[in-house]
């Protein structure tokens, strides 16, 4: 019995030398007693002293845990650690971080209108509006709390569908916060009018990127003062297994968080088009196991420090396969908003070099963090023909080795994607430059003035 109380009050003294403990509830060596040890405090003292002088080493809180129970304790690990250790136990959790994200989400809710017409093709007459309705989430990129103003992006398939009779896109989005009572209802008659209700104007998007940007105008909820915008990190600086939270709207049923990690940093998914073309679009995405399902698509991925790295907008739905939700990367949302709010139509504009770009190598390294990473080689495999921006400035095999917008920092290309999210914030006028190494190990630098509207591809 003395030797089990020995071990007990060994890792006792070193938790209070550890953790700071007050002078409250128990001694170290009125606990001993508790647990068995008989004698004087001085004979307790004397105990503590190992044969080596070694004292306690070795000796894990579960070692003292295990025989605790031995000689009769009948508490959990836990209480142990509270009652007998005088450990403080602090749980893992974010409720803080996440109460604080949570400012920055909203639900989506679209409505939509389709004119149907009468029997026999219309014959009968009798034409008749149908309502229906859309679910999605969005996340606040910017707020102006004093004129009740905010900019919310989240998802195109969220706010279109091709058989409306809107141009394709509602013109009746609200959005509510979390905790908000939700008055809307797919029949405009059946609304109820909600202090939590904000109402939401489309400003542009583009389905081949599955972003739309919403505005907010002179809203009360907004100069409430308790919505705020999301803090965005680069999703570049992303890797496998980080912690992660997805914030959004699931089922429709109001604002949730469910928890993961990032299962691949980078990859690309094929979906089909909502557009009425039955053509599919390729989007670059992050995996994640955190659950993610219909009603998240638009909402938030933040990491473990409570920075946006993702928009949520897909999940495989296949009976065979759990656990794989998708995000949009920020790292191209944040170029796309600024692309659309730049453009008064509301487009996507993008600069494009007309070159077919290959990648010739990919292998792992771990970054100055330690972080786990990919770099690629890629390079030129098909030069640009005659119109193109490019046209006369790159040789099959160059190597792309960093590049920059005008007079602005040398971006160094380890990915192929960076080249492709950078041309997002091109616009006319602008001056690419880019680092290269031809066939022959030469280093040389190619300029592409971007002067002319053929130089950029449309998409809405």
């Amino acid at each position: 019995m003395k030797k089990i109380a020995k071990k007990i009050i060994a890792i006792a003294c070193s938790a209070f030398m550890l953790f700071s403990m007050t002078a409250c509830g128990d001694s170290a060596y009125e606990i001993a007693v508790k647990n068995g040890f008989v004698g004087t405090e001085q004979e307790w003292l004397a105990s503590l002293h190992g044969a080596n002088g070694e004292d306690g080493k070795g000796v894990t809180a579960q070692d003292l845990y295990q025989a605790a129970l031995e000689n009769g304790y009948e508490g959990s690990f836990l209480e142990f650690c509270r009652d007998v250790l005088k450990v403080e136990i602090q749980e893992d959790n974010d409720v803080n971080q996440i109460a604080e994200n949570i400012t920055s989400v909203v639900s989506v809710y679209c409505r939509f209108s389709k004119t149907v017409s009468g029997g026999l093709g219309g014959l009968l007459g009798n034409s008749k509006t149908e309502y229906y309705s859309s679910a999605g989430s969005g996340v606040i990129l910017d707020i102006n709390q004093e004129a009740g103003n905010a900019i919310i992006v989240t998802n195109y398939h969220v706010i279109y569908d091709a058989e409306s009779d809107v141009s394709g896109t509602s013109d009746q989005i609200y959005l509510y916060g979390y905790g908000s009572f939700n008055g809307f209802h797919t029949t405009p008659d059946d609304d109820i009018t909600t202090d939590g209700r904000m109402r939401a104007r489309y400003i542009g998007g583009a389905m081949d990127y599955d972003i739309a940007v919403l505005a907010v105008e002179g809203s009360d909820v907004i100069k409430s003062g308790f919505y705020s915008k999301a803090s965005i990190a680069s999703s570049d600086e992303v890797s496998v297994g980080e912690k992660v939270f997805a914030i959004g709207n699931p089922d429709g049923a109001g604002i949730a968080v469910t928890e993961g990690v990032i299962s691949v940093e980078s990859e690309y998914i094929t979906m089909a088009s909502t557009d009425g073309t039955n053509r599919t679009v390729d989007y670059r995405v992050m995996r994640t196991d955190a659950a993610i399902n219909g009603g998240n698509s638009g909402g938030a991925l933040f990491n473990a420090e409570g920075e946006l790295i993702g928009i949520t907008n897909a999940k495989n739905a296949s009976s065979e396969v759990d656990n794989m939700g998708y995000a949009l990367p920020t790292s191209q949302v944040r170029n796309l908003c600024q692309n659309i709010l730049h453009n008064n139509d509301g487009t996507v504009r993008v600069a494009t070099l007309g070159v077919m770009v290959g990648i010739t190598a990919s292998y792992p390294y771990y970054d100055n963090e330690g972080k786990l990473k990919i770099r690629e080689t890629f390079s030129i495999a098909e030069t640009a023909k005659l119109g193109a921006s490019s046209y006369g400035k790159f040789a099959v095999g160059d190597i792309f080795k960093a590049m920059k917008i005008n007079d602005g920092e040398w971006i160094e290309l380890k990915r192929r994607y960076q080249v492709n999210d950078t041309l997002l914030s091109v616009r006319k006028g602008d001056k690419v430059s880019f680092k290269m190494v031809d066939s022959n190990g030469a280093e040389k630098v190619v300029e592409i003035h971007f002067d002319r509207d053929s130089y950029f591809t449309k998409y809405a």
